[in-house]
């Protein structure tokens, strides 16, 4: 880590020089009274904070009402030490700390559990950074050691947003607009709006005090992120599709070029590779309001949160499937990694690949809402108590995006127009595809394209619109919400008459009680059109889609690729909804006439999708047609379209579940606080915590369960050859859990301005919501692997930290000072893949059963029984097809066969399995408590401020532990994910004319988990950002501010940088706008 150590070798010297120059200075700085605003003033306020806390606290205050010193609060926090943003498409929404990502890290707002409800690919239950405005923010209080008072949760920190209260507060108000725009926006408008307001009033009302604030925001953005897709490497030996011939025929060898140095030879080959553009936008809204009155010893405060975010995003993907399938020559690289390949398909009919024309689609709403009461009683001058309660709500509704993004697949038709059968339309070829990561990240992707007629070559090099054809949809839904309910009653008693030791100054103590209710409901819905199998490159339905329908759009070097220039094809989105349903095949149940194209369309879809109504403007059908709507030359019939057409907008199908997960959760809780002087004049003060915690945690889930294989000729009811058939249940399952969670807390001023501080504790964050559901998720039967059924686990115990904390603190100057800090954390009970293979359910194997056992020369006899059907079926069907025909007699139904039942559509036999079957062995996958790891590390910190205006802050995070995996190994292994070091620094400028300020942020490289057969790494990152402001006058402002401005993208990789597993481009944010005070 050369950029650490230069930090470092920066760093210290810089502090000793700093603290050197103004050493001399301090007496006359501690009694000066020095009157400070802005810049300087939250950050003199923020260390009073650290300062004046007995654990480890860091913090940042807004420089006024409504001057909070950024736009967005994650940012802000970025400056701190130890703390580093995540950014989602450029915009900072969580926070990392000491390596522990936003699962790990509890955010409360004014002391306050909040109700979420993240993205899948997210998890965790800390409030979003975006779902407040900044203007209504008052300070940030980042405790990283135990306290027991706060709420269980963080196990690298427990964040805490405190609100702007109007009885403290000056009255006055502010707004600000900004206009946005993202470098990356290529759809929605260059610049969007960003509002922020506040106001705040405060008054008397004969012997009471009042006090009422609102702020609010409307953020709007829009953007591009241009990336490829997550690319999963296939482990030869797990998995291995490389032919060891490109013809089998002629037995020409796949050509190999091996550099690998692996001992066991094993290589990595990608499973696919594409590229894709992602336009999105995002709304947030927000509203907060605060009421308070002061009368006698009573303070209440009567506060309303609401909150919103809207996202809309749709983009294009295209790709080519690889993962070793008829590859004739390819280099494995040093690591293993497959670097380079080609798929050279002959110019032959039916050759070549599936051109994936992947429409992209995620749209989601985002509700939040908290009311709450707290009641503050002075009884006595030694007594307080205070009484606190919040009903809050968080409900998202849409599609969640990420890995459940909703997809609608086109592809290219590859039919050559033989005969009449069913059309002499062509369409071209994918073929000769390659990749190339040898000196690119993203792999240089290329292909080139055949077409021919009839056998002869049309000279076409590139796909165009004619060619597309919808394929198949995956689509996703969900409905979850979250209702959260917390009162706590919490005591603060000063010892002020030296009761019991003179040492002991308080004692705070209370109680809490959380009930939590989390009902989830969630819909999957895949349907094919164009869709024959797997692998298949023909794809008919291109001959309805009109050719005018699709743009062919452009992007020669996209991300750096050096390969033929990109392209893919593009429509708007409600154009993309009504045409996969419309042009398209209805699927008419016929097996015999041949029409094996057919067997996919609307007519399988559920019936909320399949539609009766397309006629034109005369009142004559245009819907779907039964088989091809061409003329046969046979006997010249022709078949006009049907009224009937699929719609694939909202067609999410039959709810696969509906679960409603229930935790309680009471704490009893107390901080003694003690303090005193030594001989020496040393201050020296503890606190000694014990939190417990009891918890309750039941999950019910309407879902569904396997109770059969099934198979069947081609596609039908349950699946495609082979299936399982499914039914509904109920589950139900409980746990429970108790946590006694202690801590200490020392700071010990040997020296003035000099604190020694010392913490220990033990810490637990709970697992998501979603991890404690019950419900199934029951993947596809596959024939490459057994088929998948995944679960929560309601027993999932939190994950278990014991905390150590060691720092050293000297604060030379007001606003100024240096801070070294080591900390340990032991973790146990962290959360790993549960996967085992058993039986479920009882249910039986009929693929490997007696019925489905092979008879005959089957590609011999099924050619010769369909010669009267223009020989479609040689080459393209399997042995299981041929003795599922000789197993209806060749009748198609089941006749009197036992264990049998008719598909709706075709009527075709569709045989179950039977106790004569053998078990099915499932994947079983649920989260477990798996793995113990410890996380070590060292903080450096440097803030000083020059008497000329100018500051400057840094700091850097190094981490160490059980933090790596070993990229060589194959199979499991554990290592502490979302680990790695980073280094923070800022310098600005501020006098009463101009402000300024430039950050960098840098977060190392760090192992973040595993997909399904490799550790995955992201690389080394670091941004800069600034922001400059002018004050026209003391109430009116105008700034500008970017981010990322050095456009720094994302990489992700697995095992070795050579094997890309995502990268991404965001591109730099800019805003320019005003802010007026009043």
């Amino acid at each position: 880590m050369n950029k650490y150590l230069l930090s470092l070798m920066v760093l210290l010297p810089l502090s000793t020089f700093i603290v050197a120059q103004e050493e001399d200075e301090t007496d006359t700085a501690e009694v000066e009274e020095v009157i400070t605003t802005g810049i300087r003033s939250s950050l003199i306020d923020a260390i009073s904070i650290k300062r004046d806390n007995v654990g480890v606290v860091d913090a940042i205050t807004a420089e006024d009402i409504g001057k909070f010193a950024d736009r967005n609060i994650a940012e802000a926090l970025s400056r701190l030490v130890g703390i580093t943003t995540n950014r989602d498409n450029g915009e900072s929404t969580s926070v990392t700390v000491r390596g522990l990502g936003p699962e790990f890290n509890l955010v409360t707002l004014n002391g306050r559990s909040m109700p979420t409800v993240p993205p899948l690919w997210v998890g965790g239950r800390s409030f979003d950074f975006g779902d407040i405005s900044s203007s209504g923010v008052a300070a940030v209080e980042v405790y990283k050691s135990s306290n027991a008072i706060l709420p269980t949760g963080g196990l690298g920190a427990t964040i805490n947003m405190v609100t702007t209260k109007p009885l403290d507060g000056k009255a006055g108000g502010g707004v600000s607009v900004r206009a946005l725009n993202h470098s990356k926006n290529e759809m929605g408008e260059d610049y969007t709006p960003e509002v922020d307001f506040v106001y705040l009033t405060n008054g008397e009302s004969g012997d009471a005090k009042w006090g009422f604030s609102i702020s609010g925001s409307h953020h709007v953005m829009n953007n591009r992120e241009t990336s490829t897709n997550e690319i999963t490497w296939y482990p030869s030996s797990l998995f291995n599709a490389v032919p060891a011939y490109t013809d089998q025929a002629s037995r020409v060898p796949t050509v190999v070029t091996n550099n690998n140095t692996r001992d066991d030879g094993v290589f990595f080959f990608p499973n696919a590779l594409g590229y894709q553009n992602m336009d999105n936008e995002r709304t947030r809204e927000n509203l907060q309001t605060t009421f308070q009155w002061e009368q006698g010893i009573v303070t209440a405060t009567l506060d309303y949160t609401v909150s919103s975010v809207n996202t809309d995003q749709y983009g294009v993907k295209a790709a080519s499937g690889f993962g070793g399938f008829d590859t004739t020559s390819m280099t494995i690289g040093p690591n293993g990694a497959v670097t380079k390949a080609l798929v050279a398909n002959a110019d032959t009919y039916f050759d070549g690949g599936i051109f994936y024309n992947e429409f992209r689609y995620a749209t989601g709403d985002t509700n939040n809402k908290s009311l709450g009461l707290n009641l503050e009683f002075r009884i006595t001058d030694d007594f307080t108590l205070v009484a606190d309660y919040h009903d809050s709500s968080a409900i998202f509704k849409g599609n969640p995006g990420g890995s459940a993004t909703s997809t609608t697949i086109f592809s290219n038709g590859c039919w050559a127009g033989w005969g009449w059968w069913p059309t002499n339309e062509t369409s071209a070829c994918f073929t000769d595809r390659s990749f190339d990561f040898t000196n690119n990240k993203v792999g240089n992707l290329s292909w080139s394209v055949n077409e021919t007629f009839q056998g002869a070559d049309l000279g076409t090099t590139e796909l165009e619109a004619n060619d597309m054809a919808g394929r198949e949809a995956y689509i996703n839904y969900q409905d979850r919400r979250s209702e959260l309910d917390q009162f706590q009653l919490i005591g603060s008693w000063d010892n002020n008459q030296g009761l019991f030791m003179e040492s002991l100054t308080s004692v705070d103590f209370g109680i809490s009680t959380q009930e939590t209710t989390f009902h989830s409901q969630k819909w999957f819905n895949y349907l094919k059109t164009g869709y024959i199998e797997d692998g298949n490159p023909v794809n008919l339905t291109y001959m309805f889609l009109p050719d005018d329908v699709l743009e062919k759009q452009t992007f020669p070097g996209i991300m750096g690729s050096t390969g033929n220039p990109f392209y893919y094809f593009y429509m708007p989105k409600e154009d993309m909804f009504y045409w996969f349903g419309r042009a398209t095949y209805d699927g008419d149940g016929n097996s015999g006439d041949g029409s094996w194209w057919n067997a996919n369309g609307p007519a399988r879809w559920p019936s909320s999708c399949y539609r009766n109504d397309a006629f034109d403007a005369d009142g004559n059908p245009n819907g779907t047609r039964t088989i091809s709507g061409y003329v046969d030359p046979t006997n010249g019939a022709t078949e006009t379209p049907s009224s009937n057409w699929g719609q694939l907008e909202g067609c999410y199908g039959d709810r696969d579940n509906n679960s409603i997960i229930k935790e309680s959760l009471d704490s009893i809780f107390v901080n003694f606080n003690f303090e005193t002087v030594t001989d020496a004049g040393q201050e020296l003060r503890a606190q000694f915590g014990l939190r417990y915690e009891e918890e309750e945690r039941t999950s019910i889930s309407d879902t569904f369960v396997p109770l059969n294989t099934t198979w069947s000729l081609g596609v039908h009811e349950y699946g495609d050859r082979f299936g399982i058939k499914k039914g509904p249940a109920t589950f139900a399952a409980s746990g429970s859990g108790d946590y006694v969670l202690p801590s200490l807390n020392v700071s010990f001023e040997h020296a003035e301005n000099r604190v020694i501080r010392f913490a220990a504790g033990k810490t637990i964050a709970r697992p998501s919501l979603e991890q404690l559901d019950s419900s199934n998720s029951i993947g596809e039967f596959t024939a490459f692997a057994p088929t998948q059924i995944g679960t929560g686990n309601p027993n999932l115990e939190p994950y278990e930290s014991v905390n150590y904390d060691l720092a050293y603190e000297y604060y030379y100057k007001e606003g100024s000072y240096v801070a070294l800090n080591l900390f340990v954390k032991e973790i146990s009970g962290y959360h790993g893949s549960g996967l085992n293979q058993s039986s479920y359910n009882g249910v039986t194997d009929i693929s490997n059963g007696p019925r489905t056992a092979s008879s005959g020369d089957y590609n011999d006899d099924f050619c010769q029984w369909s010669a009267n059907q223009g020989y479609w079926a040689c080459g393209w069907t399997q042995e299981v097809d041929w003795t599922w025909l000789n197993t209806t007699s060749f009748s198609f139904v089941c006749l009197d066969a036992a264990d049998c039942e008719g598909d709706p559509t075709t009527g075709n036999a569709i045989f179950t399995s039977n106790s004569g079957d053998p078990l099915y062995i499932f994947n079983i996958a649920q989260p477990v408590n798996k793995y113990d790891g410890t996380l070590e590390g060292i903080e450096l910190a440097v803030q000083h401020l020059f008497d000329n205006g100018f500051g400057v802050m840094g700091n850097i995070t190094q981490i160490s532990g059980d933090t790596d995996v070993d990229p060589y190994q194959i199979g499991e292994q554990f290592a502490l994910p979302g680990f790695g070091d980073a280094a923070n620094f800022s310098a600005f400028y501020e006098d009463d004319k101009v402000s300024a300020r430039v950050a960098y942020n840098l977060t190392g490289e760090y192992y973040t988990g595993n997909d399904e057969y490799n550790p995955l790494f992201v690389t080394e990152r670091g941004t800069v950002d600034f922001n400059a402001t002018y004050y026209v006058n003391d109430n009116v402002a105008v700034f500008v501010e970017g981010i990322n401005v050095t456009d720094e993208d994302v990489h992700l990789f697995a095992r070795y940088e050579e094997m890309t597993f995502l990268y991404q481009e965001h591109g730099p944010i800019y805003k320019i706008g005003f802010r007026a005070n009043f």
